[in-house]
């Protein structure tokens, strides 16, 4: 399954006009489930290094469900999009690894009565247990 990728520019052209039902509708279309905000790939670079590894590393997030963090703290932004690695080693199944969002934002106690990092946590291993059976 191809997750849209959201693409910052467009965001900043309705954000730079005041237009927020532009951004209301951009943020809805690019959320469902998950969106790409970016992405990496550092398997070649690592293999030029000599380690027989494909890895791929990405910021992926729904912004719809993290705007319930974003009214706790500024500092979501450094959990949210979520970070997610997808990775094989030669001769192994490929992985996909990614951050614990309890275990993360536990560290910003303004967020503890937000229900956002359970909630990214039980819907993203949900969707990568979709998407990898």
């Amino acid at each position: 399954m191809a997750l849209p990728r959201f693409h910052i520019p467009k965001l900043m052209e309705y954000v730079t006009h005041g237009n927020r039902a532009g951004v209301e509708a951009y943020v809805d279309s690019t959320s469902k489930p998950f969106s790409i905000f970016w992405d990496f790939e550092q398997g070649s670079t690592m293999r030029l290094a000599g380690i027989p590894i494909e890895s791929k590393f990405y910021l992926i997030g729904n912004a719809v469900i993290a705007r319930g963090l974003f009214e706790y703290s500024g500092a979501s932004g450094l959990g949210a999009p979520v970070r997610i690695c997808v990775s094989q080693r030669d001769g192994e199944q490929t992985r996909i690894d990614m951050d614990d969002q309890l275990s993360f934002f536990s560290k910003f106690p303004e967020t503890n009565s937000s229900s956002v990092p359970a909630l990214l946590n039980e819907k993203l291993t949900k969707f990568f247990q979709e998407i990898a059976a």
